[in-house]
């Protein structure tokens, strides 16, 4: 009897010139990082970054559907494209093959398409620092900051991909995961997209922390706490139990100093999250004065309304256009993620890109800019519709399934908008304008007496104002009052790590909100079939 290795395969033969095959592990390998990950014959691509820990953007949760999570085949072999895969890459760039459903036959190299890096600045710490920690742990990204408590100085920050991404772009995708069995795979995934976050932010001093604050969605909080997620991923979603507390077997333990304080702020309703708590804190937000807006724009928006007595809360799913997920040419708010687009009579199209790099995608941001910029030149109708007469005419096509779409890229860069991405901005959007208006009606409030409306989330650093008025995002009678107020989330849970006292003020917060239940809002469906009209809306 003897063995060999051929095709990357241990076989086995015998005298009697009998011979059986095993499929045995090969090593599938992602760039630019060189991580490797073993996995059998036959498994996706996808598959095998999650083993590996490397984020790959999949909206549709390896369905095969939404195009994102496109590789090139660096070196080795991949299996012939089935049907599946082939539909879903009418809507690729050229030249690639899906990680969801490409499966491998040997040791393979690839390079995801989009690239979920980490984004880090770090200063030098000072003698004797005191080192606390805020963590924003985001769907779609995990945001970090370390501050010396005394001093007050902030040592480091960063952000980097959310590792759960490879189990859908939105939560829903991820509690299903969790409930089918996926549930300590994906509690995992943030503990080292946490881990990942915290070195990028302060290299070699993790041991040095003593305290760290978690605020995140109610989904994701549960999911780092390995909770039984089945009450909230139905109606009529309550909060899970133990869904602010890790769990004693929690990765996060051994990596940080022994005594470390890890705490998780508290949700305020079922999809209302601890990350809106820590952005009211942040934001001084609570009832007693003229009435305030917050909303907290992301895969989920969330809106909170304080009036002079009461305190209303609100979520509606809006998808991860606003994040840059489940679209063409989209992809997280990082360096050469197109911000901005400007569209001229002459045809000239302008972009441009977070820390003024070479275009890669459009943000979230970016796209609802290109869709405002495309309405005003008359590509797009109030209903959505797009349309190539005009200004951009050479720069329409149709893919291989006769959707229609425009390249608003360069040589460098293709950067389509379809017809399908301005309905699913369209969707998001809606879902965002419905919710507001539903709030104000609730609590009885006119959108004009807000004596401002902050608009949170990476969504909104770069956007005019102008545009989500004159998309319908936000009420025309408010865009006087609107402030783009970035990252909240993560801005709270710093002054909590900060600052003891506040913890009492969180708790009060969160237990006086009145939660306007839009799953069960009569007015709801009316509002947001009414609200895919692009084109500005006064509230009721």
């Amino acid at each position: 009897m003897f063995t060999s290795w051929v095709d990357g395969r241990w076989r086995t033969a015998w005298s009697s010139s009998r011979e059986i095959s095993v499929s045995v592990p090969v090593a599938v390998t992602f760039m630019p990082s060189g991580v490797t990950a073993w996995v059998s014959e036959g498994e996706t691509i996808l598959a095998a970054a999650r083993n590996a820990g490397v984020p790959i953007a999949a909206s549709c949760a390896g369905r095969g559907t939404c195009g994102e999570c496109g590789v090139r085949l660096v070196s080795g072999v991949l299996q012939e494209a089935d049907a599946v895969e082939k539909r879903g890459l009418t809507r690729a760039p050229d030249g690639v093959r899906l990680a969801c459903q490409a499966r491998v036959s040997g040791h393979v190299t690839v390079q995801p398409l989009i690239s979920l890096g980490v984004q880090a600045e770090q200063f030098d710490p000072v003698a004797g620092a005191e080192l606390v920690a805020a963590i924003d742990l985001g769907t779609t990204m995990v945001g970090a900051v370390v501050i010396d408590r005394k001093s007050g100085r902030e040592i480091g920050r960063s952000t980097v991909a959310n590792q759960q991404s490879v189990w859908g772009a939105d939560v829903l995708s991820r509690l299903s995961a969790s409930v089918s069995g996926e549930d300590t795979a994906l509690r995992e995934s943030a503990e080292r997209s946490i881990v990942a976050a915290l070195e990028a932010a302060a290299p070699e001093l993790l041991l040095d922390i003593s305290r760290l604050v978690i605020a995140g969605n109610t989904a994701m909080e549960a999911l780092l706490a390995g909770a039984d997620v089945s009450s909230l991923a139905t109606y009529p979603f309550v909060i899970p139990r133990s869904r602010d507390a890790l769990s004693g077997d929690s990765s996060l333990w051994p990596r940080l100093r022994d005594g470390v304080r890890i705490e998780v702020v508290p949700p305020m309703a079922s999809f209302v999250g601890g990350d809106v708590l820590a952005g009211l804190v942040a934001m001084g937000i609570a009832p007693g004065g003229h009435p305030v807006m917050l909303v907290d724009v992301g895969t989920n928006a969330e809106v909170v309304l304080a009036t002079k007595k009461e305190l209303f809360v609100a979520s509606a799913a809006a998808g991860p256009a606003f994040e840059g997920g489940g679209v063409s040419s989209g992809g997280p708010a990082i360096e050469g993620a197109v911000s901005s687009v400007r569209i001229h009579e002459d045809g000239g199209v302008h972009l441009e890109t977070i820390g003024d790099a070479g275009p890669k995608w459009f943000s979230g941001a970016g796209l609802v800019s290109a869709v405002a910029a495309l309405r005003r030149v008359g590509h797009l109708d109030s209903s959505g519709l797009l349309d190539e007469k005009g200004p951009l005419r050479d720069r329409f096509t149709q893919d291989g399934e006769g959707v229609l779409g425009v390249d608003l890229g360069d040589d460098t860069c293709q950067l389509r908008v379809t017809q399908l991405d301005v309905r699913t901005i369209q969707l998001a959007k809606a879902a965002v304008r419905a919710a507001v208006q539903l709030v104000l009606s609730r609590a009885g409030v006119r959108a004009r007496k807000l004596s401002v409306l902050y608009i949170a989330g990476a969504f909104g650093g770069a956007l005019e104002v102008g545009d989500l008025v004159e998309l319908g995002v936000v009420p025309e009678q408010s865009g006087d009052v609107v402030e783009f107020v970035g990252n909240t989330s993560l801005r709270g849970a710093a002054v909590l790590a900060l600052d003891d006292t506040l913890w009492s003020e969180a708790r009060s917060l969160a237990a006086s909100a009145l939660h306007v239940d839009l799953a069960v809002d009569p007015e709801f469906n009316t509002l947001l079939i009414e609200g895919v009209e692009l084109e500005p809306f006064h509230a009721r």
